[in-house]
């Protein structure tokens, strides 16, 4: 197969297939978080894994924290945009996500530009499960479409809870 565009990828995502993700937190297994049977089917693989990733919404700026969070409290708009290394922010009141998700959504501003120009022609974020690792985890098929390019060191995104008031709690530093 030829190297994929953006476009090929995103025509994989909107017909629900997984694909694998590389970005500067390394490999992913990544999904249209609108599409039901993609949510579900990347949960799944969720369930066999120790200790199980985080699913991350994975977005190109801040901008897009309205399609999935409402409302979105002030200080996660700078938290998401001045970022400079991988973070991770849990915000509640998701919205157009599946039930697993509204509670609790865990959003990743992504500082790959492969993956920004992926997110740039799909139109929406994508939901990741990330592995936080250079290696395909062992056991796990790899979906056959991939995109993105891993750095040369992987650097693990700091957790942060963002309480509806804007209260902050590092889940990891």
């Amino acid at each position: 197969m030829m190297t994929p565009t953006p476009r090929d990828i995103v025509a994989e995502l909107r017909q629900g297939r997984l694909i694998r993700l590389a970005d500067e937190t390394g490999v992913s297994l990544a999904c249209d978080p609108g599409h039901a049977e993609a949510v579900e089917h990347l949960l799944d693989v969720r369930k066999d894994l120790v200790p199980a990733p985080l699913p991350t919404i994975l977005i190109t700026d801040s901008g897009q924290l309205n399609l999935y969070v409402r409302p979105v409290p002030d200080v996660a708009w700078d938290l998401i945009d001045f970022a400079e290394n991988p973070l991770t922010v849990l915000l509640s009141n998701g919205v157009n996500l599946p039930e697993a998700f509204r509670a609790q959504v865990p959003v990743r501003k992504t500082l790959s530009e492969p993956v920004r120009k992926l997110i740039g022609a799909f139109g929406r974020g994508l939901l990741t499960l990330p592995f936080e690792d250079a290696e395909w985890p062992v056991g796990l098929a790899k979906p056959p479409v991939s995109w993105g390019e891993l750095p040369v060191k992987i650097q693990l995104p700091r957790i942060m809870e963002l309480g509806p008031k804007g209260e902050v709690a590092f889940l990891r530093k």
